[in-house]
């Protein structure tokens, strides 16, 4: 399972979209506090043209452009598609990863190859269900919910499956948290330490004008460029998913540990299910968050 055309349509068409509408949420968000900071230093300043003071006329436009913007986010709602998109592909891959290599509901034990695969379709129909159908464009690679890859890895042995199991899917998880929770950590710091420097500078510049130095409201100035970045790091949320991932590598870590325990069909279809909540529960933490 190492390319993602071996997954289901319904996972590789939500997971195009999530992505598509989350680059397109981010970029509207700088565009708009990009714009509202732009309105803010043009507004400090003056330059008049012909009798026409083409600094706050390029504020209008930066402020126009804030809201357009605006009235785009809450028109299309991008963010909705992201959070909606992620969800329905999350549920999509924890239910392809239950169905080939045998996790309770569809443990080998439990069920037929073939009636396996029907209840694997019977919920991603429901899944379906509960989304727009806008939401779930194709992406030009195969239409198969089942595909034939998914359909060999089920019939491999039990060792075979739990050795593609731990290494494809939970070291895999594993090492995407562990990756973006020190990258969000890294971004937190960083930003942290920027606004600390951006409000001091603020203090020095509110201070300058108050004995005389500078005429300029470069103290506004400051609040609004730092106002700008808290709202960007509360829409990134860097500490907070730095350490929800962090505690999602952990618990990953241990149940890795515990992959080789299972030595019955029954007991790894156990096994699966309690992981693959475990994986599910972390997103939907983060969905929540989000929302």
């Amino acid at each position: 399972m190492s390319a993602h055309g071996d997954f289901p349509a319904l996972f590789r068409a939500a997971d195009v979209n999530s992505l598509t509408a989350q680059r397109r949420y981010l970029l509207a968000t700088k565009c708009q506090l990009g714009a509202l900071i732009a309105a803010a230093v043009l507004g400090v300043f003056s330059w008049q043209v012909n009798g026409t003071d083409v600094v706050a006329a390029a504020a209008v436009v930066a402020f126009c452009t804030a809201v357009v913007t605006e009235v785009y986010l809450l028109k299309e709602r991008p963010d909705r598609i992201w959070y909606e998109g992620r969800a329905v592909a999350e549920s999509a891959k924890t239910l392809t990863w239950r169905y080939m290599v045998g996790g309770s509901p569809m443990g080998r034990e439990e069920t037929s190859t073939e009636s396996a695969a029907e209840l694997l379709l019977t919920r991603f129909t429901e899944i379906e269900n509960d989304v727009q159908a806008a939401w779930l464009v194709p992406d030009g690679g195969s239409p198969e919910q089942v595909t034939a890859e998914m359909t060999r890895v089920r019939r491999l042995s039990l060792d075979e499956r739990r050795a593609i199991y731990v290494r494809e899917r939970i070291e895999n998880q594993r090492e995407w948290y562990g990756n973006k929770s020190r990258w969000n950590e890294r971004r937190s710091t960083t930003w942290a330490l920027s606004l600390t420097m951006l409000e001091l500078l603020g203090v020095c510049a509110g201070v300058a004008k108050v004995v005389g130095v500078v005429d300029l409201d470069l103290l506004g100035v400051c609040a609004a460029v730092a106002a700008g970045g808290t709202a960007w790091v509360q829409t990134k949320q860097h500490k907070s998913l730095a350490t929800a991932y962090a505690v999602a590598r952990h618990e990953l870590a241990t149940i890795a540990f515990r992959a080789q325990r299972p030595v019955t069909e029954a007991e790894w279809a156990t096994f699966v299910a309690n992981a693959e909540d475990a994986v599910s529960r972390e997103h939907t933490l983060w969905r929540a968050s989000h929302m």
